[in-house]
């Protein structure tokens, strides 16, 4: 009875137990970006597993540097034991590397049969057998006349190809990594960041001699943090001084793969190439970044520990490193523990939708895109994924469909090429025809022209119809862009047109902006959807301030012009809008990113064209010379600006007595 009774209170502690361990969260969110590089909240990438703060009856002093080799091996580097202990994959004690050479060990880099061991103290690299732990390199200052010359040679962490060449980080290089070949012979400087120098020194660089030159670029230098390398011989660098790019991707030539734009913060301090080719970073405040092979982000999550308890949060992180399960190995300095962490269901369907895209089992990539969708409908990085897939198994209009979720221009540009072509080869032949036809009908109109001159009877109506004033001033648009001067001159001498007509252009032009952003192609205009009435308002605002500004100015300056003068000059001088954006709008929806100049060049047109028509109207309609229209229109951009500081100030200061009173009103109710 007691046997039974034990058994009944264990059966219930383990379901205590595992209840409790399904429902335990992370400490921490985890999100991801989309297209415009906004981050959103999304489901838990990895949860905490584990904390290591012992190894082989030893705590640890002083980690430093984490590394898994291929058989996820765990190599641990401690600088304050002054050796690398060596764990199984389960984390377990396996061996350890220690050597009466070390002065003080920085980090690790393991090949098939080799251990790279980084010995800042002595400025050395230690090369040891993989199995029998046998020194066999020590790779000191290499013997080349940079190094004569005072360039220190200060190696942290280093990675080697496959062809043995050795890249090294080397403390203060601002010449970015030390490439030696694998004899330790330094061949070149590599991956080194662009030089950020503030706009005065740029000027200021100009005037300064070559050596003034070199102690300028002393002071400002963005040394890399650490570095990494992929399978494919890819290096990887991580900048702790860089916030918009501090992540490259180097080719052999040093060509950066990565997106200046991409998803990043200051302190980052290591990176990591998963299996994959997912790159994972750690920064210092404890935010653990995830991208995938293009540098977009994946996930971002983890967080600052400050009272160092919270399982999953992270004190002063130095190093990180993932192994074949995508456990996410940090190591934690600052409370001098290993950090583990355990990929969720929702990742490992990420992971291996990215597996299966790359060896080209698209079908699969499909169905683990689509199941990912199902955790989130909104992870645009699912959406492009399914997107490629779709798009490689020639399913161009869901390929279409789902990176216009994503807002993914690219994508959307190549699924669009495919199905114009596909619609060109079924319909070309019947293009053709049509196009056929109407030059028929356009000979057949010509001939009977001829005989019954029916289009002399056409232009006699329509003279009847222009006899309206408004449709008068209407049809002056195409009078005035083909003769502008001209048209300034009755506008101002014969009150060709009327207020009405312009108030109409006005209302024409506001309709084309609209337009403009609701249907022109989501390639060109991707963000013209969003925020329409805000950015009319804004819009109208500047145009009325101008008017008003530019009025102002010419009347101190003794201009001829009336302020209606100025209204309808400045309606007709914006007809060029009203007159091309139409075609723009409908060319853009044929067009793909390739042929964007086709866009572009009539949107600079117009705006070229407008520009010159408004010189124009404040020269001819106030009478000025060319340097006086120069001068009044710095003086009228000048006026916006004080007027636009006025508007603000009393905005500001309006804002702040409602508020004022809105909370003595609520005193007083309350009270």
């Amino acid at each position: 009875m007691r046997n039974l009774k034990n058994i009944f209170l264990m059966l219930i502690m383990v379901m205590f137990f595992n209840v409790l361990t399904v429902n335990a969260e992370a400490p921490y969110n985890t999100y991801t970006s989309d297209k415009d590089g906004y981050i959103n909240r999304t489901q838990t990438a990895y949860t905490p597993m584990n904390k290591i703060t012992t190894i082989n009856n030893e705590k640890l002093k002083t980690p430093e540097h984490v590394f898994v080799d291929k058989e996820d091996y765990i190599y641990i580097t401690d600088s304050g034991h002054n050796k690398i202990f060596i764990l199984n994959k389960d984390y377990k004690f396996y061996k350890e590397l220690a050597s009466d050479k070390f002065g003080a060990v920085k980090s690790t880099f393991v090949t098939e049969d080799k251990i790279y061991v980084v010995d800042s103290y002595n400025s050395t690299i230690f090369v040891f057998d993989k199995n029998s732990l046998e020194l066999l390199q020590e790779i000191g200052e290499p013997d080349s006349p940079i190094f004569k010359e005072g360039y220190k040679f200060r190696p942290t962490n280093i990675a080697v190809d496959i062809r043995g060449n050795i890249y090294v980080r080397s403390t203060g290089s601002i010449h970015g990594l030390m490439m030696l070949n694998r004899e330790g012979e330094f061949l070149t400087f590599f991956g080194a960041n662009p030089l950020k120098v503030p706009i005065v020194d740029k000027i200021r660089s100009y005037f300064l001699t070559e050596k003034q030159e070199e102690k300028l670029e002393k002071v400002f230098p963005d040394v890399p943090t650490n570095l990494a390398i992929d399978g494919k011989g890819f290096i990887y660098t991580v900048t702790s001084s860089i916030k918009s790019n501090p992540v490259k991707k180097f080719n052999i030539s040093g060509t950066n793969y990565f997106p200046n734009d991409m998803v990043g913060i200051y302190s980052m301090e290591s990176v990591w190439v998963g299996q994959y080719n997912n790159v994972f970073t750690v920064s210092s405040e404890g935010w653990v970044f995830e991208y995938d092979s293009t540098g977009n982000l994946l996930f971002l999550y983890g967080g600052k520990d400050f009272s160092s308890s919270r399982l999953g949060l992270l004190n002063r992180p130095i190093s990180i490193a993932t192994n074949s399960m995508d456990d996410v190995i940090i190591i934690d300095q600052g409370t001098k523990l290993i950090q583990t962490y355990r990929a969720t269901e929702f990742t490992n369907a990420v992971h291996k939708a990215m597996l299966e895209y790359q060896e080209g089992n698209y079908e699969e990539s499909e169905d683990l895109w689509s199941y990912t969708l199902k955790y989130n409908s909104i992870f645009d990085n699912a959406h492009v994924g399914l997107g490629d897939a779709y798009l490689r198994n020639d399913r161009y209009e869901l390929a279409y469909d789902e990176y216009y979720d994503a807002r993914y221009n690219s994508g959307i540009s190549k699924a669009f090429w495919e199905i114009r072509q596909v619609w060109l080869e079924n319909n070309l032949n019947i293009v053709l025809i049509i196009l056929l036809i109407l030059l028929v009908i356009r000979f057949i109109l010509k001939l009977l022209n001829k005989k019954t001159n029916f289009s002399t009877k056409i232009s006699k109506k329509a003279g009847i119809v222009k006899k309206v004033k408004i449709i008068d001033d209407m049809a002056f648009v195409f009078e005035f862009l083909k003769h502008p001067l001209d048209g300034f001159y009755k506008i101002k001498m014969e009150k060709r047109v009327s207020k009405v007509s312009s108030t109409i252009i006005y209302l024409l032009v506001i309709a084309s902006y609209i337009a403009h952003k609701k249907w022109t192609n989501v390639l060109f205009v991707s963000d013209g959807r969003y925020f329409i009435g805000y950015k009319l308002f804004v819009i109208i605002f500047v145009a009325v301030l101008w008017i008003v500004s530019n009025y102002l100015i010419c009347s101190i300056n003794d201009g001829e012009g009336s302020i209606s003068n100025v209204y309808n000059a400045t309606a007709y001088a914006l007809t060029p809008i009203i007159v091309i954006m139409p075609f723009v709008i409908a060319i853009s929806n044929v067009l793909t990113l390739e042929q964007a100049v086709f866009y572009r060049l009539p949107i600079d047109l117009i705006i070229i064209w407008v520009l010159f028509l408004m010189f124009f109207m404040i020269k001819d309609i106030h009478n000025f010379e060319v340097g006086e229209t120069c001068l009044v229109i710095l003086r009228s951009i000048f006026t916006m600006l004080i007027i636009a500081l006025f508007l603000f100030v009393l905005y500001s200061l309006g804002n702040q007595i409602y508020s004022f009173l809105h909370e003595i009103i609520r005193e007083v109710i309350t009270r």
